[in-house]
């Protein structure tokens, strides 16, 4: 069963992030939205680069220690 999340903002060794998503029972993320934060606020980052996919395996583990605390 796939659980909704939003965090509204997360501190990690990466960034600043806002990111919003699905969890799944076996801990697996699907990120729907990610923004990290810039020097003049928010910026969006697209999701269907190869770079989010190699972002998104880093914070994987920031996201679900957060999810579970």
């Amino acid at each position: 069963m796939k659980q909704s999340f939003e965090i509204s903002r997360i501190h990690t060794p990466l960034g600043i992030f806002r990111v919003s998503g699905d969890v799944s029972d076996q801990n697996s993320l699907a990120i729907s939205q990610l923004e990290i934060m810039g020097t003049d606020g928010w910026l969006f980052l697209d999701i269907q680069s190869k770079k989010f996919v190699n972002l998104s395996k880093q914070l994987e583990p920031h996201l679900l220690a957060h999810l579970q605390g």
